[in-house]
């Protein structure tokens, strides 16, 4: 099935009414296989740190032993969100050394400045 670019409508998550960041990480939970890495299962939304706030979420491969800590952004990356995904991967993968760690950032933007991370 061929996708028609012409009809399809850009949304900006930041500024919408309806649909905010709890929107997107409910969707991704409900079906980790939309971010494309694999056959996911949901460990855990919103995990809280030891040194302070949440992983957004805490996802498993089906296949293995790999584990994914995923930080959802709405609008472009900014560093604070950059910084606190290694935080949260770092943490994880200190607390889990036996499980192969991956840090995924979500978000709408990512910009030039932070391809290279």
């Amino acid at each position: 099935m061929a996708l028609d670019y012409e009809k399809a409508t850009l949304l900006n998550l930041k500024s919408h009414p309806d649909w905010d960041e709890r929107f997107v990480e409910r969707k991704i939970g409900e079906d980790p296989s939309i971010l494309g890495l694999g056959d996911l299962a949901l460990v855990t939304p919103q995990k809280r740190q030891r040194h302070g706030g949440r992983l957004d979420l805490l996802l498993q491969s089906s296949d293995d032993y790999s584990r994914y800590e995923v930080e959802i952004q709405l609008g472009a990356t900014d560093a604070s969100h950059i910084i606190r995904t290694i935080e949260y991967w770092d943490e994880e993968r200190r607390r889990y050394p036996e499980v192969l760690h991956t840090a995924v950032i979500v978000a709408e933007e990512i910009t030039s400045r932070f391809f290279n991370v």
